[in-house]
């Protein structure tokens, strides 16, 4: 498994203001994919890519509210 760690600057949050925070990447041997961006106001944007390929993107605001949330292709459905 491998976990990448890097911080942003100044990317639009899911609340809409510009904020930095950081981005997480883990990939695994099988095909799973986590992508987070956790921002400095508390917003969280995270993208999953299972190992049957399907994808979920999740996207909060930093008050909880849920801005957005999809997924595509066969995962738990």
């Amino acid at each position: 498994m491998t976990v990448t760690r890097t911080r942003f600057t100044e990317r639009r949050a899911p609340c809409g203001k510009l904020r930095g925070g950081e981005h997480y990447e883990t990939r695994d041997d099988q095909g799973l994919t986590s992508d987070q961006m956790l921002f400095d106001c508390g917003c969280k944007v995270s993208r999953e890519e299972y190992h049957d390929g399907s994808v979920e993107h999740i996207a909060v605001r930093h008050d909880g509210r849920l801005v957005s949330h999809e997924t595509i292709g066969e995962h738990g459905a």
